[in-house]
């Protein structure tokens, strides 16, 4: 597996690796390491489509101003390298990395290896997702694996689609479920839904009260490993401690049926019919600042509002 990281102010160690399922168990189909990790991702280097105070770069820009890297190359260690620029004071924005796979999927197991990721810091919005490649978004979907913004302490798990895509709770609470152990913090997956925010979607916090899922918590625990299902039937993620990490994982056998209950799960039989709304995703890194959504729930935190009125301030 791959790992990747992004300097001091917005740090990622993950890894990638991409499995497809046959009758019985899954097959290994791609893995994104350090030796092929900049041959198999396509740098971004226009306008953030969320409105963050960043300034993507080409891989050539990125390499030369440092943002990208491969440390310990050729060893058993080796790590991709990807950052932001935590020096300089640009009023267009910080300088920083989006990558997105140039081979798209449909349906597959997801292995996101993350053992350092942005600190809970105000102002940033990293995450690890897949998009569609239709272009028309929010036609074909998207899945947030990993994102989170500001000091937030746990990992958010979201959905974006168009209309007609809902999770239904099955639990004893309105925000329950007995099909994962997250707690639902919007139901309707489109993106235009009239009962909640703008680009919402549909998204699942995790459960961890101890702020370990994301963030600086998640750093000081050694990180872990976020895994994506996808099938027809469901969308299912699972979250694993560094510690904790199964052994069919280690040894390259990964088997969900083992896993017990997933920490989010968006399904067919809840309220979405996943192939009608997810199609040709690609896989996509970056760290964003600010935005739509850093920005826009800047005033929630008692942390961030103390340093500033706003996020660009």
């Amino acid at each position: 597996m791959v790992r990747l990281t992004v300097s001091p102010v917005a740090t990622f160690l993950a890894s990638t690796s991409f499995l497809s399922a046959s009758l019985a168990a899954y097959n290994l189909t791609d893995s994104y390491t350090p030796s092929n990790w900049f041959d198999k991702f396509v740098f971004w280097d226009q306008k953030d489509p969320t409105n963050g105070f960043v300034q993507y770069k080409s891989l050539a820009a990125a390499a030369k101003a440092g943002l990208i890297a491969i440390d310990g190359a050729g060893g058993p260690n080796a790590a991709v390298y990807m950052g932001v620029d935590h020096k300089s004071k640009d009023p267009a924005g910080r300088a920083s990395v989006r990558i997105s796979s140039k081979k798209s999927y449909n349906h597959g197991l997801f292995l996101f290896d993350i053992e350092h990721n942005p600190g809970s810091i105000c102002g940033t919005w990293p995450a690890a997702w897949l998009l569609s490649d239709s272009g028309q978004w929010p036609v074909g979907g998207e899945i947030d694996v990993f994102e989170g913004a500001n000091d937030q302490r746990d990992n958010k798990m979201t959905l974006h689609t168009t209309p007609g895509c809902r999770i239904v709770p099955t639990g004893a609470g309105s925000s329950s479920s007995s099909s994962f152990s997250g707690k639902l913090d919007t139901p309707d997956c489109d993106v235009n839904a009239p009962a909640q925010g703008k680009n919402m979607g549909c998204g699942i916090l995790h459960p961890s009260t101890t702020g370990k899922s994301f963030g600086t918590g998640m750093n000081a625990n050694g990180g872990g490993i976020y895994a994506t299902r996808w099938t027809r039937n469901d969308i299912s993620i699972f979250y694993f401690p560094r510690s904790s990490i199964p052994a069919d994982i280690r040894t390259g056998s990964p088997d969900p049926t083992k896993w017990g209950m997933p920490v989010a799960k968006f399904a067919t039989a809840s309220g979405c019919k996943i192939d009608e709304h997810f199609r040709n995703l690609n896989i996509i890194f970056n760290t964003s600042f600010c935005g739509d959504w850093a920005g826009g729930a800047w005033k929630a935190s008692e942390t961030c509002r103390a340093k500033a009125p706003t996020c660009e301030a």
